[in-house]
């Protein structure tokens, strides 16, 4: 004879006099993603897109030193400010620029920055090799200089020069013919 297995059939838990029945299962619903137009904000993520490339970033920090080395040359040329504080200033402006500014300039300002940013270092360490190849130099004794012969002028040839040159140049064919050799 087969036993018997007695089922036994769970009990819900008591509930409380104030408690809410359990919430009933919500099923997923289906959620329909329809196409948006664009708008302008995302055109102009698009755009941004294309034009901050690696490439476009190295040209722009590549155009920015350039730029900075021909301004820089410029103003050392005409002498308006010292050369080292030039370069120090737009070394600044370069790394403020490249910190603070919009998107499309951070990278030349880089250029900026790295461009006068390595010409002051070059400058001050030009210095500071010429200053110690100055302490080395031993001091030279100059030779007093002769004052240079004055020059004349066709006003200073005494009257009777033409004279005394024409009597010089008759004795010395006197002589020569005097004694052959």
């Amino acid at each position: 004879m087969a036993k018997k297995i007695k089922k036994t059939k769970s009990k819900p838990g008591h509930l409380y006099r104030n408690a809410a029945a359990a919430p009933a299962r919500t099923l997923p619903r289906a959620v329909v993603v329809r196409p948006r137009e664009p708008i302008a904000a995302d055109l102009e993520e698009d755009e941004k897109k294309k034009h901050d490339t690696p490439g476009w970033g190295a040209l722009k920090a590549v155009g920015g030193a350039l730029a900075t080395s021909v301004a820089g040359a410029y103003v050392a040329q005409q002498d308006w400010i010292p050369p080292k504080a030039m370069t120090g200033v737009i070394s600044g402006l370069g790394a403020l620029l490249a910190l603070e500014g919009p998107d499309k300039w951070k990278s030349l300002g880089l250029g900026v920055m790295s461009a006068a940013g390595g010409q002051l270092a070059l400058m001050l360490i030009d210095e500071e090799r010429f200053k110690h190849s100055e302490d080395k130099k031993e001091p030279v004794a100059s030779k007093p200089t002769a004052p240079a012969p004055a020059k004349r002028q066709a006003g200073d040839i005494p009257a009777d020069a033409l004279a005394r040159a024409y009597e010089r140049a008759r004795l010395r064919m006197a002589l020569t013919s005097e004694h052959p050799n």
